[in-house]
């Protein structure tokens, strides 16, 4: 570096580059503050010190830019250069400094067989993100991205003060709140000013934009908040010296809590509380990953085809959104959606061949009829639907005991029973919890009934019909919330 009389940086101030002028006291060193904006997104101002190197290229022809670390670790801009300028047209000497990643385990007093490395930047992005990875000045949405808490992770490149509570919001998704992060001075300072805090205490930590972080690997139980971790957790059940139960558990046996863990999920879905909803979502998700893990075992399927299939077939049946299709409505997207289906499975014979016959009778027959309708088999409108259920109506009698009479009883009423799901699907209501809200609504008027009798010391059975519909009547003002 000795023979560049100039020399670019990112920070005036640090410490690298104060190591740098001692040493080379003949080389003029610049450096980028006046691009740093207070609050600025890391990305913003990387792509400004792009522009601004660019200028530079255009009246110098060259241009020597010193990072504090590695050129290729941990240090975006170096990539946003190589992605500008990587065809050849400029010449841009990057001299890099000592590896922060080197520093910071050194200095830690560490030895890794492993560290993961992110840019303090990207790893604020992370945690500024909303649920679907927009943040505010950027117009494309992040990819989903997550930390591997079980081996030690650095954090590195501080440009901005802000990033701090971002990076405390991104790592507390992963990692318990009292899990101790070891803060780690990028100057040659003493051992004492190393400082362990726990991951909570992160955003308002006194931290100095030129603090890099060191994040010690999770040990496997404490690693609880992960899909990977769900998964060693779900192997060392079924492992050697596991669960007795998880170890004899077949598909055919998982079958019966995978369709109880289902709807105590719909259950929760109903109750609207959160925790609840989380925690059988959880259970749910238990039964994946116990079934994939016997797959795995058995060497049919692994987690992995699993997500394989799931991600092929929803990338496949969105060409409006990975592809040129242009559909500007979720309307246009259900009457696609067939022959989207239909494209990946050509050998399907019927759109009805693949509806589940383990299925509930009710949501099997909405989604036949739903089906039919895909293609142009229904009801033109909700009229034509309600004349079927009077049609079908009419043709149910009570009339006859014998097992012919039963046989053509049950029948008529499956007819009208598939009719009134075509006026459900018509009034685009789902009738499976149209009957479940019924349902809900009956017991919540049936147990005001016994507990107004029980607090009489009165039985059910002792009341007349007359008084019995009194009381439901008043059950009905008492219970008018559709939800009871």
């Amino acid at each position: 570096m000795r023979g560049n009389r100039d020399v670019w940086v990112c920070h005036e101030a640090h410490p690298a580059t104060t190591m740098l002028r001692s040493h080379l006291a003949e080389t003029r060193v610049h450096s980028f503050d006046s691009l740093y904006c207070h609050g600025e997104p890391a990305e913003t101002t990387h792509g400004a010190i792009v522009d601004e190197i660019a200028r530079l290229l255009d009246e110098h022809g060259e241009i020597t830019l010193a990072v504090p670390g590695s050129a290729a670790i941990g240090e975006p801009l170096v990539g946003l250069l190589r992605q500008r300028f990587g065809d050849g047209s400029a010449t841009i000497h990057v001299i890099p400094g000592i590896s922060a990643v080197d520093s910071v385990l050194a200095r830690a007093g560490v030895e890794a067989r492993w560290v993961e490395v992110i840019d303090a930047g990207e790893a604020a992005l992370y945690g500024a993100e909303n649920a679907v990875g927009e943040t505010t000045g950027n117009d494309q949405a992040l990819p989903w991205r997550a930390p591997i808490p079980t081996e030690p992770l650095v954090i590195s490149g501080f440009g901005d003060i802000e990033q701090v509570k971002h990076i405390g919001r991104w790592l507390g998704r992963f990692y318990p709140a009292e899990h101790r992060i070891l803060l780690v001075p990028e100057a040659e300072e003493s051992a004492d000013c190393l400082r362990h805090i726990p991951v909570a205490s992160l955003s308002s930590a006194p931290i100095h934009e030129f603090t890099a972080l060191y994040i010690p690997a999770l040990p496997e139980l404490e690693n609880v908040r992960t899909f990977a971790g769900l998964m060693q957790l779900t192997r060392r059940l079924r492992g050697p010296g596991g669960c007795p139960w998880d170890r004899q558990q077949t598909h055919a046996t998982l079958k019966p809590y995978l369709l109880e863990e289902a709807y105590e999920v719909e259950d929760a879905l109903d109750s609207g509380d959160p925790a609840l909803i989380a925690e059988e979502f959880g259970d749910l998700l238990y039964q994946i990953t116990l079934h994939a893990q016997v797959g795995a075992e058995q060497e049919t399927f692994t987690i992995e085809d699993i997500i394989q299939h799931v991600m092929t077939k929803l990338i496949g049946r969105h060409p409006h959104v990975f592809g040129n299709l242009e559909l500007e409505s979720a309307q246009d997207v259900r009457d696609a959606w067939e022959t989207f289906k239909q494209r990946q499975k050509p050998k399907r014979t019927s759109i009805l061949q693949e509806i589940p016959r383990g299925l509930p009778a009710l949501p099997q027959s909405n989604l036949m009829q739903k089906r039919a309708a895909s293609v142009g088999f229904a009801w033109p409108g909700l009229q034509e639907a309600l004349d079927k259920v009077e049609e079908e109506l009419r043709e149910l009698t009570g009339e006859g005991e014998d097992e012919a009479a039963r046989a053509q009883q049950r029948e008529e009423l499956g007819d009208l029973l598939f009719a009134l799901v075509g006026v459900a699907r018509q009034l685009r209501v789902d009738p499976e919890e149209a009957l479940r809200l019924a349902n809900r609504k009956f017991a919540g008027r049936f147990g005001w009934i016994e507990g107004q009798l029980a607090a009489s010391r009165r039985s059910i059975r002792d009341l007349s019909a007359v008084e019995l519909q009194e009381l439901w009547q008043r059950a009905k003002r008492e219970q008018s919330d559709p939800g009871q």
